[in-house]
């Protein structure tokens, strides 16, 4: 089992973040006559799903890392389960 995670749900949660706003703004610009109760309720979306994903996030120990070098992420995974391993490895015949 790995212990790095794809940020794939944190990639959906934050489309869907940037749908909410983008609906709340074209509600504001389409209308003087602004209805109120869904203005609020995207709000309310937008501000529970950012809640959300910082809680997520927050649980955690030390921060996301992101890696920009080469490679898939399957690629990227199985290198650092890899080279965990291996020091874990080490780290036990030192002990």
């Amino acid at each position: 089992m790995s212990r790095f995670l794809r940020v794939g749900v944190f990639l959906d949660r934050l489309e869907d973040i940037a749908e909410a706003a983008n609906l709340l703004s074209e509600a504001v610009k389409s209308s003087e006559d602004i209805n109120s109760a869904k203005a609020i309720e995207l709000a309310e979306d937008i501000e529970s799903m950012a809640k959300e994903l910082l809680n997520v996030i927050t649980r955690w120990n030390c921060e996301p890392l992101i890696y920009t070098g080469g490679g898939t992420t399957e690629e990227v995974i199985t290198l650092l389960d890899t080279l965990l391993k291996d020091a874990e490895k080490r780290e036990k015949r030192l002990e």
